[in-house]
Order: C-alpha cells, then structure tokens, then sequence
C-alpha cells in the first residue's frame, strides 16, 4: 500500500516577513537615576534591562528590599523603615525622594526600586521625574510587569473592551461618574482615606473606616446586587491570584488583601466580556 501525505497549503501574506535578529548586546540609556520596577513574580518577571541597570548602580534604594546574589544584584537600602504608623505617608515619599536626589546628585547613578510597574501607583517616582531636571539630573525608567498586566493575565480581561482606572480614594474625593459600560478598577480601595504609613512592627497597614462611603458612591451608578470583586494577584514569590467576591450592596470592609483592587464589572456586558471568577473550591 502506498500512501500519501498532504499538507495544507500556507496562505500568502500580503506583506513580505523576515525574522528578528535581535543582539546581544544589550544596551541601557545613560542616567543619574534609574527608574525600576521588579515585576510581580519574583524572579519570573526579571527583564535583563533591570539586571543591567541596577548592576551599574553605586547605591540602589527600594521598597522592599530584594536578596537575589544569583541574579548578582547588588545590596539594596530599604526605604520602608522610614515609615511609621502614625506619620503621613506623604512626608514619607517627599524624604525618599529628597534622599534619592541627594545620592544620584553626589554619585550617580542610583536606583530607585519597587514591586511591580515603578510607574504605576507610585508618588516618589513621579516626584524625582518631575524635580531631577531642576537638580540637572537625568531619569530613565525601565519597563515591566505590574500589577494591571496580572489582573489582565491572571482573569482573561483585554482591556481593549473597556476600563476605567482611578485610584479609589482620588476616585471618591473628585465624585467621578463612571463609565457602566466598562470595567472598572479601584486600586488600594482597602486603604481608602488612610493617610498613615504601615506598622513595621507588624507588617500591617490600617483599613480603610470610610469605605462604606465609596460604596454608596457607586450605588448611585449600579444596581445593590452587582457583583464586585476585590483582587490580590499573584505577587513576589506567591503563585496564585486570591479573590473575595460580593454584592455590591455587600462592600462594607476593606477586604482580605491590604492592597488588593476592587474591580466593578461592566453593566449589562455581553456573556464573552464579562469576568466570571471560577468558583473557590
């Protein structure tokens, strides 16, 4: 017997294709001070550009510190012990910021690093891009994970399909009408209106006493009964995404993750839009 072996044919771009090449010789822009954000899983979300970066730096300041030898990441000085449970956490950010100006000034470069996107949700490195340039310094911010593409990654959401972002405490205080027809994410809602810093003692932040206020907010938008969900993704050296799931009307602690984001769902979305967490088991 003789047999014959078919293949489908390939289709034909309309476009010619060729293949990356990409080098290895990896090259990071110049700076006083680097920008740098470790990604969420540690070190699954390493780019080679942070390890570069923070190589070259004579001092490197983050929150938290990471220990990390075999990726030969140079010590780190931890900016969280000036925090402090009774102190404004915003005093807190200007002293980073003025401590890292000071070293990148006296011998650059220097770092500044943290979990995540160091662009996302952060005051201290918005500050140092806005107040190097009058010190005569420049900034590079390398790019990474945050905590957005985990959410994406970890629900099978494409953002695409509609989102709104708000900081929750900014998005209480400025009253803002939200858009129903698309997603809605509130970050650091559990710490809504808390001004203090966490207690290094116990590694605690308070809950927020006003969050109540936010959820009588968002009744004038969506029904009691619309479903929310607070959400911790995957971070550090932790491997799974906790989600706490309630009604709306339902929203009167600060939930289980000190600074997890509380997502509202779209109103009336079509079944293949709509985020369905699976069921704890």
């Amino acid at each position: 017997m003789r047999t014959t072996m078919t293949t489908d044919p390939q289709p034909t771009l309309p476009f010619p294709t060729t293949a990356v090449t990409v080098p290895w010789d990896l090259r990071v822009p110049e700076a006083d001070i680097y920008l740098v954000g470790f990604g969420m899983q540690l070190p699954n979300d390493f780019t080679l550009e942070m390890l570069a970066v923070l190589k070259r730096c004579t001092r490197v300041f983050a929150v938290p510190p990471i220990h990390a030898p075999d990726f030969g990441l140079p010590p780190m000085e931890d900016l969280s012990r000036l925090y402090g449970p009774a102190k404004d956490r915003r005093l807190t950010y200007r002293e980073w910021t003025g401590l890292i100006l000071d070293a990148a000034a006296t011998a650059p470069p220097v770092a500044f690093a943290t979990y995540g996107s160091v662009m996302c949700g952060a005051s201290t490195p918005h500050q140092i891009l806005q107040q190097a340039p009058g010190r005569g310094l420049s900034v590079h911010v390398t790019k990474t994970v945050s905590c957005f593409d985990g959410i994406w990654a970890d629900l099978n959401m494409d953002p695409f399909y509609g989102l709104s972002v708000w900081e929750a405490s900014v998005f209480l205080d400025l009253a803002i009408t939200p858009d129903t027809k698309a997603n809605l994410l509130l970050p650091q809602a559990p710490v809504l209106g808390i001004s203090q810093g966490p207690d290094l003692a116990t590694g605690t932040i308070a809950g927020s006493s006003t969050i109540t206020q936010l959820r009588d907010h968002l009744l004038g938008f969506y029904p009691p009964e619309h479903p929310v969900y607070f959400i911790h993704t995957a971070s550090g050296t932790s491997t799974g995404t906790e989600i706490e799931t309630m009604p709306l009307v339902k929203l009167d602690h600060p939930g289980m993750q000190s600074h997890s984001t509380l997502l509202v769902p779209r109103l009336n979305a079509p079944a293949h839009l709509d985020y369905r967490p699976v069921p704890a088991s």
